[in-house]
This record gives structure tokens, C-alpha cells and sequence, in this order.
């Protein structure tokens, strides 16, 4: 796998004929407001591209340092990434690299902009700071005691939306990240349903993911009607196609909320066998993240259970695996192998020409990728639903 820092703590930007070498901030006493903000954009899109949360906690242990903090709690949460804002943690690398956590150009920047007024600029630190102490907050270390007693107490409703975050909303906020480096009108939303399902999410804790949903809509529909300034300048990269085609996303990840809903508030069944969860199943899965010669990278394993179709690519014996489930349940994992699927209808080849044939399964349609996979004149084999060291997930659906 691919480094993603060299030895000098410089992101090493592999792709850096599309994407630039990684933003630095030696002359940053003499950038206007335009300029400050535009690189502040680039640099987070550059980050989003070749980072993930993980890659820039030291960058975050660093800040907590420099700013008070007793870094111990930020190692502590090493292994529960998904509690922590990636955008905190960009934050957090650009300014150790020496952005300015503020400009004094803001206003005159704003004016540039049809249709935005705004008077105060953000203060990046207090953004990172802010984050910071939410986690500080939440994963304290309690004071270790021999009574069982006095162990530190969760509330049913604090316990419920702890899981929220943590199986839902950490989706929809990685959704946000992928959608501010897409300015196309067709995007991807999350697929509610099969998550909510597989996490076995209370009914009763539907409204909270129902308000984000909802406030994620009003702010793309402020900067149509331009009712918010602060809505029209965050979303002004998109056009108002795309800012509808998003809009269109949000009312179907609704619907199937609400579907959800209705089918969890019948009468009582008999207790079933409860399902694991995502994490669970993908624990002990054997697959391989990225591959330079091919360059192609996975998708998270922890989107196979619950879906319908899997398209796997073997990088030892160049064989495409393309797998059908065979149930409304979808796919399950249990240790490195797939389950559930149909085996009629899945099937594997051997892909002579991968540069030409991987882009159209991982960028295109499903009926697009089929239509492409069906043109091939390679004959189809069988599988066994092993997935191995030598396996790159290309998509799931």
C-alpha cells in the first residue's frame, strides 16, 4: 500500500498533474481575501482526495498540544475514528502547516461574490478547538474504582443517539465530504434502508436522523430561493441543477426513513435472531485497499452487508467477480467470505484489458457497467464467494 506522507511529513500527491502538490502557507502574510480563501478550499479538496481521518490524527495531536490540550485523549480515540470531524482534522494539519486560522480580507471577498453579504469570518481554531472538546467531553477517561457502583452511567437516550452517530449520521457527514468535490448533478446518497435495517436503529430515533436530513434540504434550498447567505456561499460552487439533483437525493434517503417506519411499527413479532452489525461482520474480512499498478482502490467493506450486487477484481489473476444476492436481506459476511448470493446468477472472468474496463464499473451506471461486462467475450466461471488479500471491492450496490 501506497505511503501517504514521505519523509519529510509531505502528503506524497501521487496524482499531482491533476491535483497540485499538497497547499503550503509560506506566503501567507501576502495573500488577499480571494486568494487566502481559494487556497483554503484547494487545500481542503486536496486533503479529501489523498486523506482519510486516520492519516491526520497526529496532525490533531499536534494542534491539541499547541493549543493546551492534553493530547492523551486524542490518542485514546485512535480506534473510534469515526467520532471525529475530518474536516476538524484537515483543519487542524493546515494550520500546523502555518494557514492563518482567520482573514482580515474576508469581507472584501464576500463582496466579489453575487448575492453574499457576510460580516464576521470563520476562526478555523475555534472550529478545531470546538470539535476537540466534544470529544474531550465524551470519552473523558472516568476515574478507575473498585465499586461497580459508581461506574459513570449512560441514559437509554444518550446510549441510543451515541449509536446514531456513530452507524448513521457518520455516513451522512462522509456523504457531505464526497458531494463538496463533485460538481456533477447526478450524485450518491446512503442507503438508508439497508443500514437502518442492519443496525437495527429504533424507530423511535428516526427524528434525529430525519432532522439532519431535513436541515441538509433547507440549506440547499436557501441557496436556490437565496434566503441564507451563509447557504448561498457554502453551496456556490454548484450549479442549481445540481443543487436540485441533490435536493431530489435527500427526499428518497426521506422516503425510505419513512418506509422504515412503517414497516418496524406493526404488531409485535416474535423475537428473531438479532443481525450483526456492518463492523462485525467485516471484522476478521481479508481484502486489499488499494493497488498502484492498477490504480484502483476499495470501497469500505463495511457497505457489502446489506447489498445487493458486489463487484469484486482479483489484482494476482486480473478476475472480475461479479456477485447477485439472493434475498431482499442482501449480502452477509462471515469472516473472509460473502454470503447469500445467488449462484446462478453470480459468476466470474477473467478481464484481459483492466484499464479500459474497471473505470466503467466504478464510474458509470449499473446498466452501463452490465452492458460493458456482458460485451466481453471472455467465458464467465464460477465463484465461492472467498474474498482474499489479493481482492479490491469495486463497488457495491
Amino acid at each position: 500500500m501506497a505511503r501517504i506522507f514521505d519523509r519529510y511529513n509531505r502528503v506524497a500527491a501521487v496524482d499531482s498533474k491533476y491535483t497540485g502538490e499538497e497547499p503550503s502557507w509560506e506566503d501567507a502574510s501576502t495573500l488577499n481575501g480571494t486568494q487566502y480563501f481559494k487556497r483554503r478550499s484547494s487545500a481542503l479538496n486536496f486533503y479529501n482526495y489523498y486523506c482519510s481521518t486516520k492519516d491526520l490524527m497526529k496532525d490533531v495531536e499536534t494542534f491539541a498540544k499547541t493549543n493546551g490540550y492534553d493530547s492523551k485523549i486524542i490518542r485514546s480515540v485512535k480506534s473510534n475514528l469515526k467520532y471525529f470531524s475530518f474536516t476538524a482534522a484537515k483543519l487542524a494539519r493546515m494550520i500546523n502547516k502555518g494557514m492563518p486560522h482567520t482573514h482580515d480580507g474576508w469581507e472584501e471577498y464576500c463582496e466579489d461574490l453575487p448575492g453574499v453579504n457576510m460580516t464576521e469570518a470563520n476562526d478555523d481554531i475555534l472550529f478545531v478547538k470546538k470539535e476537540i472538546d466534544r470529544i474531550y467531553k465524551q470519552y473523558t477517561e472516568a476515574q478507575v474504582t473498585d465499586k461497580k457502583d459508581e461506574a459513570p452511567k449512560i441514559s437509554v437516550v444518550d446510549r441510543m443517539n451515541n449509536k446514531i452517530n456513530a452507524k448513521v449520521i457518520y455516513y451522512l457527514d462522509e456523504m457531505i465530504d464526497n458531494w463538496a468535490t463533485d460538481e456533477s448533478t447526478k450524485v450518491n446518497g446512503v442507503d438508508l434502508s439497508s443500514m437502518l435495517k442492519v443496525n437495527d436503529i429504533p424507530v423511535r430515533g428516526l427524528p434525529l436522523i430525519e432532522k439532519w436530513l431535513k436541515a441538509l434540504r433547507l440549506s440547499l434550498e436557501n441557496c436556490i430561493t437565496k434566503d441564507n447567505e451563509f447557504d448561498v456561499e457554502g453551496w456556490s460552487f454548484l450549479s442549481k441543477p445540481a443543487i436540485k439533483g441533490r435536493i431530489k437525493v435527500i427526499d428518497k434517503m426521506l422516503q425510505q426513513v419513512e418506509k422504515y417506519r412503517g414497516a418496524n411499527t406493526k404488531a409485535r413479532k416474535p423475537r428473531v435472531k438479532k443481525v450483526k452489525s456492518a463492523e462485525v461482520q467485516v471484522k476478521k474480512l481479508k481484502y486489499k485497499e488499494s493497488d498502484d499498478k492498477f490504480g484502483i482502490s476499495s470501497v469500505s467493506p463495511i457497505t457489502l452487508p446489506g447489498s445487493k450486487k458486489v463487484l469484486l477484481f482479483n489484482t494476482k489473476n486480473r478476475k472480475l467477480l461479479v456477485y447477485e444476492s439472493n434475498g431482499a436481506d442482501g449480502f452477509g459476511v462471515k469472516g473472509t467470505t460473502l454470503q447469500n448470493y445467488d449462484e446462478n446468477k453470480s459468476y466470474s472472468l477473467t478481464i484481459r484489458k483492466p484499464d479500459d474496463i474497471i473505470p466503467i464499473i466504478t464510474n458509470k451506471t449499473e446498466r452501463m457497467f452490465t452492458k460493458a461486462i456482458d460485451g466481453l467475450k471472455t467465458k464467465k466461471g464460477n465463484v465461492n464467494g472467498r474474498i482474499n488479500e489479493h481482492s479490491i471491492i469495486l463497488r457495491t450496490l
